[in-house]
């Protein structure tokens, strides 16, 4: 059985010295960075001349299992194939369905339906159809089918091994058991353990060599060989060297780190300041904003705040309770008004007090009435106001604040600790709204504004400052514009 579908997204629960990992999604193919990463992937393939994952071509899988776990691809005439349709599909029973496409596990007798049409595990009447529904893996019991909640629902050993992630068979009790890290026995099977038959929540494991048992652990301290295997694809090394990095979390793809707020369109004076900035377009001698659906690159449509980034698209802004989203982080590559409602689940634009947050997921990432970060404090358990990057524990959150970088602990940015590519800008403390600048000479350093040239001054200043008459000036922003960090940073195409 493929659990593959589970993994769409994710959000982070510490429990003790524990992690449990929600699994809704998993890493995309370009976030593995590492060759033995992308192989562990069956949709990815390392293309060993650029030296980065690709998705594999649907023609080019062979495993029928493989193929129809995949959402991309469907299974039809003994061949892979894209996924066109479920209606495409002749399938006369539910299993051939299945066997064909995991987004069509429904058959009207003649041609395969799509999953939105499942039935539920309590209206299914045969047991050979009884395996899964719409509300999830269902179970065999008293003649009729129902939905698999607990292990112990399971009355036998051939239905607890069904979900061998989730439930073990205990032999001497005869009774199916939850299963747990630490009553894992072989090294090969020490990887997460699912907190229940249809739950999102796992528990990460690790093997202890010196104890030789397996033990729950944290992502935090995982080995580039272990990262993606130990979290079921939901994290990846962080370097393209194994020997350097750290294992994070795989977030959305636009999630990206701050910058400052750039100039409004109308207050650049100079065409080439104006197509730098991918938000504004030169029309008849002037500067002007682009409507949001003009807007391709999502860094560039979160700059404004009446745009969305949402389905691949930039599309006029609505209300951050319509998108869909499981990380703070997430929700603000939507829309940086946008957080996580208590569903976990949506966005949501009601900013809370750091201390009201009570599991770590809610807190990092989010903002009080203020616009302040919070983190989540482990010594004291709690959600706290963040001021120093120190107090950070997570590496994610730690990178994708503006002011910290992640080595081996969080620490302060500085333009001398930053490498070629990091060579841009930063704030000086978590909740600063003071931005510095860095200019890459034979190292990284920092840089004056007021220094640069009128051909510098916009592109070296990332868009913060344009030139006024005689000298390069920051730009003024409306009275009612607090500049409330977005985790999305804008692209800005620098002249060297």
């Amino acid at each position: 059985m493929t659990y593959r579908v589970l993994l769409i997204s994710l959000l982070v629960y510490s429990i003790n010295c524990n992690v449990i990992i929600r699994t809704d999604a998993r890493c995309v193919c370009k976030q593995w960075k590492l060759a033995l990463e992308c192989a562990n992937d069956q949709d990815c393939i390392w293309n060993s001349n650029t030296k980065t994952c690709e998705q594999e071509e649907c023609s080019s899988i062979k495993s029928q299992s493989i193929c129809s776990a995949d959402e991309g691809c469907q299974y039809r005439d003994g061949k892979c194939e894209n996924f066109t349709k479920c209606e495409d599909l002749k399938g006369k029973t539910i299993n051939e369905c299945r066997f064909m496409s995991t987004n069509c596990r429904e058959s009207n007798g003649e041609h395969c339906l799509p999953n939105a049409q499942e039935r539920l595990c309590a209206q299914f009447t045969n047991e050979g159809e009884c395996i899964q529904g719409q509300d999830g893996f269902c179970l065999w019991l008293d003649s009729k089918c129902s939905l698999w909640s607990q292990c112990s629902q399971a009355k036998s050993k051939v239905q607890c091994d069904m979900l061998p992630q989730s439930c073990d068979w205990s032999a001497t009790l005869k009774i199916c058991l939850q299963k747990k890290c630490s009553e894992i026995d072989h090294e090969y099977d020490c990887v997460a353990v699912q907190e229940g038959p249809n739950s999102h929540l796992y528990e990460v494991c690790e093997w202890n060599y010196v104890l030789k048992q397996c033990e729950s652990s944290i992502p935090d301290i995982l080995t580039f060989d272990t990262c993606a295997s130990n979290t079921l694809l939901a994290y990846h090394w962080s370097s393209s060297n194994a020997s350097e990095g750290f294992c994070e979390q795989c977030l959305s793809p636009n999630v990206q780190k701050p910058s400052p707020k750039h100039c409004l369109c109308k207050s650049i004076s100079s065409q080439n300041d104006c197509q730098q900035n991918q938000t504004c377009i030169w029309r008849d001698g002037t500067c002007e904003e682009r409507k949001c659906t003009e807007i391709d690159p999502p860094q560039a449509c979160i700059q404004l705040e009446h745009c969305a980034w949402f389905a691949n698209a930039c599309v006029e802004f609505t209300q951050c309770e319509n998108y869909k989203a499981f990380s703070n982080l997430e929700c603000q590559s939507i829309n940086k008004k946008c957080l996580l409602s208590d569903t976990l689940e949506t966005c949501t634009s009601k900013y809370q007090e750091c201390k009201t947050h009570k599991i770590d997921d809610k807190c990092n990432g989010s903002k009080d009435s203020k616009g302040e970060q919070c983190y989540w404090d482990e010594k004291l358990n709690s959600c706290q106001v963040w001021t120093q990057c120190s107090q950070q524990k997570q590496a994610t959150y730690c990178e994708y604040s503006g002011a910290c970088v992640w080595d081996g602990e969080c620490k302060q940015i500085e333009c001398k600790l930053l490498n070629e590519h990091q060579c841009t800008h930063y704030l000086t403390s978590p909740n600063s709204k003071t931005w510095k600048y860095c200019m890459l000479l034979d190292t990284c350093k920092d840089l004056n504004p007021d220094l640069l040239s009128k051909e510098e001054c916009y592109a070296l200043s990332y868009g913060l400052s344009t030139w006024d008459s005689s000298k390069c000036q920051q730009c003024t922003f409306p009275d009612d514009y607090t500049p409330i960090l977005s985790f999305i940073g804008m692209i800005i195409i620098t002249m060297l």
